[in-house]
């Protein structure tokens, strides 16, 4: 059997480049004026264009449940909305960016694991939608995702401007979900992206990394979904390769043979931790356990089912449930 270490490294970027001024339009089709509620795509008295959907990504309307940072209104001193996100490197220094990512890598690379996405793209909607955390959604509320309703029971209230083809702009009070940490803000997103929106649970399948072959599948997948203009793709993309966040990218095709990393594993129910093995895509379960509190070299890891799964032996596996 194999032994397992999760170590973060240490997150070493050069001189930050400048990223070029990302453009989006609001994800909300706002007629609706319930803006805590997702939407039922049967409802046909609602009629939303797809003109900024790309190629091979049809939806009836994009997630509700989304403002970008660009239409939050802390102040009324808002000049006309222009349907664009901010640029994200506008107002945060080398020294902030560098601090976002120090404290937001780590969070986004669990969240990623968990949920089996990637953290390269959340880290890039993180940035944008919040500026590098320097937003007062995210501020005020670690909300790094423009995410409605309330977490837990707590939310922070914003103006944000809607947009509907009947009304044109216009600006409402809206309660944006309240996160004790940016993990917490990173998980949620990761669960949205694993299990959708109520009336489509694979509304965002097309960013899971078992349906995609790269973190530009995933993006091209948020166009028209998460939000409707058409750079949104590629300003995700741009920001991706200029901060290089690939490197954040867990996958376990690229690790070298032989590269082994430490895991401690526990079962707070038994006395032992089960395993579980693989045949291709179809999980089965192994006939052996491991000892709690016990300790396990590990050279692989496997996303199945939004878990990850750390191989312990020739074909046996620990789910992250048990990791510690």
């Amino acid at each position: 059997m194999f032994k397992k270490t999760l170590l973060t490294s240490a997150i070493v970027l050069g001189t930050l480049a400048s990223a070029a001024a990302p453009t989006s339009v609001l994800a909300a089709d706002a007629s609706n004026s319930d803006t805590n509620t997702e939407q039922s795509s049967s409802d046909n008295s609602k009629k939303t264009t797809d003109t900024n959907v790309i190629a091979g990504s049809p939806v009836k309307e994009a997630d509700p449940d989304i403002a970008h940072v660009e239409t939050v209104q802390p102040t009324a001193a808002k000049t006309k909305a222009q349907g664009a996100l901010v640029q994200a490197t506008a107002g945060a220094t080398s020294q902030q960016q560098q601090a976002f990512l120090d404290m937001a890598v780590p969070m986004a690379q669990k969240a990623a694991d968990k949920y089996g996405v990637y953290a390269s793209v959340m880290l890039a909607q993180a940035i944008l939608e919040s500026g590098w955390g320097t937003s007062l959604l995210a501020t005020q509320g670690n909300n790094l995702f423009g995410i409605k309703g309330d977490y837990n029971g707590s939310y922070v209230t914003m103006k944000t401007s809607e947009w509907s083809a009947s009304q044109g702009w216009y600006t409402i009070y809206a309660n944006f979900r309240k996160y004790p940490s940016y993990y917490e803000s990173f998980a949620d997103n990761g669960d949205k992206l694993r299990n959708g929106v109520s009336w489509d649970s694979s509304y965002y399948k097309g960013t899971w990394k078992e349906n995609t072959s790269s973190y530009k599948d995933a993006t091209a997948w948020l166009q028209g979904r998460y939000a409707t203009a058409p750079t949104y793709a590629s300003s995700l993309n741009n920001m991706i390769e200029t901060y290089n966040l690939t490197q954040y990218d867990n996958d376990s095709s690229t690790q070298a043979p032989g590269d082994v990393n430490v895991i401690s594993v526990n079962n707070p129910k038994a006395i032992y931790v089960p395993m579980v093995t693989f045949n291709g895509d179809t999980m089965g379960k192994a006939t052996r356990g491991l000892q709690n509190n016990t300790p396990w070299q590990t050279d692989q890891t496997k996303t199945y089912n939004g878990h990850v799964y750390y191989r312990v032996s020739t074909n046996e596996w620990v789910e992250d449930t048990y990791v510690i």
